[in-house]
C-alpha cells in the first residue's frame, strides 16, 4: 500500500493503517529502538508506542515520508526511555552516554519538524557518512548512532581522546552544514 493511501486512512481513522505501518516499517522501528537501547522488550514496545504516536498524531500532522515521521518518533521515544531510566538511577556505566550523546545532537530535535516536511534524513545522513573517511565515518557511527563512550572510540581506533573529541566537533558542524545546505535551518 502506498504511503498516501495509509495517510488517508488516518486521516479517515482506520485501524487497517496501523496494521499497514506495522508490517511495512515495522523492522526498521524495532531496529532503531534496538541499536539505541540494545533490548529486545524495549524495541517492541517501542513499536507499539510509534504506532500509538502515529494514531494520535496524524491528523493533523500530514507528513510527507510516513518512514522518516516514524524513525523521527522512535527516536524520540527511545530517548525518553533512556532519560526516565537515567533519573531512576538504573542505567549501567554501557548506557550512561546517552543522556551525553542526546545533548550533543539535541539541535536535531529543533528541526526534526521541518527534516520530516522537507526531506528525507536518511538521505542527509547518509550523503554525509559517504563524504567522511574510514574512520571519520567510524567514529561519528559509533559515537551517534551505537552511544560509544569517547573512551571506548578512542581505546578500539587507536586515538587519543582529544584526537576523538575534535574530530566529532568538526564532523557535527559538518553535518550541520550539509543539513543548512539542504534547506534545513538549524
Amino acid at each position: 500500500m502506498e504511503q498516501k493511501e495509509i495517510i488517508k486512512k488516518l486521516n479517515d481513522r482506520d485501524e487497517s493503517a496501523l496494521r499497514h505501518i506495522q508490517d511495512e516499517y515495522g523492522n526498521l522501528i524495532k531496529s532503531i529502538a534496538y541499536n539505541l537501547f540494545k533490548s529486545d522488550s524495549v524495541a517492541e514496545e517501542c513499536l507499539n508506542d510509534t504506532l500509538m504516536d502515529i494514531w494520535d498524531t496524524i491528523p493533523p500532522e500530514n507528513p510527507k515520508s510516513l518512514m522518516s515521521y516514524a524513525c523521527m518518533i522512535v527516536r524520540r521515544r527511545v530517548i525518553d526511555r533512556i532519560r526516565g531510566e537515567t533519573a531512576k538511577k538504573r542505567t549501567n556505566s554501557e548506557s550512561a552516554g546517552y543522556t551525553d550523546v542526546y545533548d550533543e545532537l539535541s539541535y536535531l530535535d529543533d528541526i526534526s519538524k521541518e527534516v520530516v516536511d522537507k526531506m528525507e534524513f536518511s538521505r542527509l545522513i547518509n550523503e554525509y557518512l559517504r563524504s567522511l573517511s574510514r574512520t571519520n565515518r567510524e567514529i561519528f557511527i559509533s559515537r551517534y548512532f551505537d552511544f560509544d563512550t569517547i573512551d571506548s572510540i578512542a581505546a578500539r581506533l587507536h586515538l587519543s581522546k582529544n584526537s576523538v573529541n575534535t574530530r566529532l566537533t568538526r564532523m557535527k558542524n559538518g553535518f550541520r552544514s550539509k543539513l543548512e545546505e539542504g534547506g534545513v535551518e538549524v
